[in-house]
């Protein structure tokens, strides 16, 4: 089969598995980020400041492993833009192999109205200036300049590693280039008020942080709605994505007070315009599965890290499931056990469409996984015929 062919024969192979249609094989998504560093030559701190370092190491990582579709290409940690700003936000350690990130407050609880009245206009008079404190110094415009090239070599990392995927590998991009629906609630939980402040404003200022939600909702949000009445994209797996973070601090009721509203009118848009959101759920969502259990079959997936997905399905016969191949063995048993346990996924979950297999967690530590235990599984799923 020629390049463009795989490349068809991959996306069409996400879209009947979402649609949860019985396919041929089982499709593979990566969730490995940090640690293809570490399955590399290179140091943490050597690939994230050279893009040509990531550039191959991401490709080797490919060449060596073979997903259908990749959850990162060494794109989530812009590591030289921030520091050209003088955030240095990204804590790396090369001796422990660890990439962190603190929590980050740029706006506080008596803030709120303001921001609400025009967030574009405080995020750069008022958030910028906190978050890049250079910004304050003499020489700013000359910083500015700095940073504005350090963005371009990155946005050029950007497009060359999405075109390698793209041409030479036969890839498809995850989303459509307009497709990440980040709910606000999510902003504000990872980029303005970080975790203990979210978890306090619930409780001592949910009226503002309402009102905040909605105002980010009508800047951020409802434009990439309507960008889904578009057509679908010809490269891309899926037609949006979105992520499940902040959800981890709020109860049930919590969840269908401050959440539910405006992720159900992102679904709503998805299956409006009969097209595809794949969202990724850290730590658990089983809680949850009463507000996903009726939305129609065929549309969403869900990418679940700590829920028994066996259970998942149970609940959520409607939702493509995808992850399920725990890291505890990836990263601490032998292949035999790890393709044992891959079957059964394949098998259970497999059997009749809707199943994406994936990893657990997003894999960041060495001892996430062994390199022959994941050469076993990804050669067991991609040639399993169950």
């Amino acid at each position: 089969m020629n390049g463009q062919g795989l490349l068809q024969e991959r996306i069409q192979l996400f879209k009947d598995t979402v649609r949860m249609e019985k396919t041929a094989r089982v499709p593979q998504v990566s969730n490995f980020w940090t640690w293809k560093i570490l399955d590399s030559e290179y140091k943490l701190s050597e690939a994230l400041l050279d893009y040509d370092k990531m550039f191959r190491l991401v490709c080797d990582f490919h060449e060596r492993y073979g997903f259908d579709g990749y959850m990162d290409l060494g794109t989530r940690n812009p590591v030289k833009v921030t520091n050209s700003l003088g955030g240095y936000h990204y804590i790396i350690d090369d001796e422990k192999e660890v990439l962190n990130i603190d929590d980050q407050v740029y706006l506080e609880a008596e803030e709120y109205p303001e921001f609400a009245e025009n967030p574009l206009k405080f995020i750069w008079t008022k958030i910028m200036p906190r978050k890049y404190k250079k910004l304050n110094e003499e020489g700013a415009l000359e910083l500015i300049q700095n940073t504005t090239n350090e963005f371009l070599a990155f946005s050029d990392y950007n497009r060359r590693i999405g075109e390698k995927f793209l041409k030479d590998y036969q890839i498809p991009s995850m989303m459509n280039i307009q497709g990440n629906m980040l709910h606000p609630f999510e902003m504000l939980f990872n980029f303005l008020r970080g975790i203990k402040g979210l978890s306090f404003d619930i409780r001592r200022n949910k009226k503002e942080l309402m009102e905040t939600i909605d105002s980010l909702y009508e800047v951020f949000v409802k434009p990439s709605l309507s960008a889904l009445e578009g057509p679908k994209s010809e490269t891309a797996a899926f037609d949006a994505f979105s992520g499940l973070l902040a959800h981890s601090i709020l109860s049930p009721k919590q969840f269908g007070e401050i959440y539910w509203p405006i992720f159900k009118k992102i679904i709503d848009k998805v299956v409006e315009t009969d097209k595809t959101i794949y969202i990724f759920a850290e730590s658990t969502m089983l809680q949850f599965y009463e507000y996903f259990q009726d939305i129609p079959k065929g549309h969403v997936v869900i990418h679940t890290e700590l829920d028994d997905v066996f259970e998942l399905r149970k609940k959520l016969p409607n939702i493509c499931i995808a992850g399920g191949m725990p890291a505890d063995l990836l990263g601490n048993s032998d292949p035999q056990t790890c393709i044992d346990y891959a079957k059964k996924l394949v098998d259970e979950l497999g059997r009749d469409g809707g199943y994406i297999f994936s990893q657990n967690k997003m894999m960041s530590f060495r001892y996430d996984c062994k390199r022959e235990n994941l050469l076993a599984v990804t050669d067991f799923v991609r040639d399993y015929r169950g």
